[in-house]
């Protein structure tokens, strides 16, 4: 073991607003190619739109090894069990190299079969397909990242990810500006340039992870740990990551059956959702940092066998990340017109919006609740419960209720994030009452006592 490496003593502000930062950094990525793309040409930006729905599925399946990933590493890390750590890291690794090679071929070889579902004209088809070729034959290098990134978190180091997280955007953006407007000699390349930026930035960012993989972690990987996979541990990973996964993907399905309702009430109704939809996307961050940052937090605690600790911390946690959005929110809320006349003049729209940001300090409390809480249940490897209470609330109350609320009794969009709001809330309240029953405590306890040093 490598004793000169020094353990991190991580707080919860420490852990939580470089995972903030990074968070951020991904969306602006995205954000950035779109606005770049605009000044080409909307067929452009269509095109890369349509191509990023088959990328982001992708890379929610390539995810569901790196959410188990992270809590198993720190709960060994948290009984100092620094070796099967990194074994444990090598293994998974390894599978998810393998799923995103397979992945990147599936795109490479079969990207007419793929894009022929969404029947778009032969100029996007050929936009699209460039994209999908470039970006998707990378992605077995997102698949690495996205294992490699929660090790290190685990490991205490939420500032190298952080770090990587704004390079890469840098070099996003300058290889766009380079090579979409053809600065300094080069083509101009459009939509193939946005996707050489994508993978450059991505071969980067990989290889820098690597190397920061060897210089974090407590004992080093060794070839031969790469080969012999821990399948047991891989299994556990999976036990938490694949019902994390699909709990995610049940939100997103279900905001996507909503998003087409509010299609039905018309191009304003729908602008002001998107609009509403990315300004509170900044409280859903905070919420989804503090839940990622306590996850850690909590999961080492768990592997120290410090129970009682771990399941104050998430109490402590939760009533910071209350105070923060509350205050943000009423604070937005008293500049909601201005803040919507950034993205529109339209009367409507800013009228609408402005009752729904003014909602939302009812709805986001509720939100917090469920980042916080559904990440520690994770931590807790009780992971299932939340599973279950996400198709429940959301496609036995939300979805229906907001069909109910915004177009049988006419509410419009309104009635569809009343809707979201008694989703959030109910979930909300039946997780804290489940961390409060301490029902995931019996089985923890045997799993912690398993990954201690022998």
């Amino acid at each position: 073991m490598n004793n000169k490496k020094k353990i991190r003593t991580l707080t919860a502000f420490s852990v939580t607003w470089p995972i903030f930062v990074e968070m951020l950094t991904h969306i602006l990525m995205g954000n950035v190619d779109t606005f770049m793309l605009s000044h080409v040409s909307d067929h452009a930006v269509a095109a890369v739109g349509v191509t990023r729905q088959l990328l982001d599925f992708s890379i929610i399946l390539l995810n569901l090894l790196g959410l188990g990933v992270g809590v198993i590493i720190a709960q060994y890390v948290g009984a100092k069990n620094f070796n099967d750590a990194s074994k444990i890291a090598a293994s998974a690794i390894t599978l998810n190299f393998a799923f995103g090679i397979a992945l990147s071929i599936l795109f490479v070889l079969n990207h007419d079969s793929l894009l022929s579902f969404y029947h778009l004209s032969p100029e996007l088809t050929e936009l699209a397909k460039i994209y999908l070729l470039i970006v998707g034959g990378t992605l077995f290098l997102e698949a690495v990242m996205l294992t490699i990134g929660p090790v290190i978190r685990s490991h205490g180091f939420m500032m190298d990810t952080m770090y990587v997280g704004i390079g890469m955007n840098v070099v996003n953006v300058i290889g766009n500006a380079v090579l979409i407007y053809g600065l300094f000699g080069f083509p101009e390349l459009g939509v193939m340039g946005v996707a050489i930026s994508t993978a450059i930035s991505r071969i980067l960012g990989f290889i820098i992870l690597l190397f920061l993989l060897y210089r974090r972690i407590q004992v080093p990987i060794v070839w031969r740990d790469y080969i012999q996979i821990k399948w047991r541990e891989i299994g556990m990973t999976l036990k938490i990551g694949v019902p994390s996964g699909l709990e995610w993907l049940s939100f997103h399905l279900s905001q996507m059956m909503v998003t087409k309702m509010v299609t039905m009430m018309g191009a304003t109704a729908l602008a002001t959702h998107i609009y509403a939809s990315n300004i509170v996307l900044f409280f859903m961050l905070i919420g989804m940092a503090i839940g990622e940052g306590t996850e850690i937090l909590v999961a080492q605690l768990f592997g120290a066998q410090k129970v009682e600790t771990a399941y104050n911390q998430l109490l402590r946690s939760l009533k910071w990340a209350f105070g923060i959005t509350v205050g943000l929110i009423m604070i937005v809320s008293l500049f909601r017109e201005k803040i919507l006349h950034v993205f529109t003049n339209d009367l409507e729209i800013i009228t609408i919006g402005s009752a729904i940001l003014l909602f939302c300090i009812i709805l986001e409390p509720g939100r917090v609740f469920n980042h916080v809480i559904i990440n520690s249940l994770r931590a807790a490897g009780d992971v299932k419960f939340p599973l279950l209470m996400a198709i429940i609330s959301m496609w036995g109350l939300k979805v229906p209720l907001a069909y109910l609320l915004g177009i049988h009794l006419g509410f419009g969009v309104l009635g569809v994030w009343i809707a979201h709001a008694f989703d959030e809330w109910v979930r909300g309240v039946i997780h804290y009452r489940r961390w409060t029953g301490r029902k995931w405590e019996r089985k923890l306890i045997q799993h912690i006592e398993s990954i201690q040093v022998s």
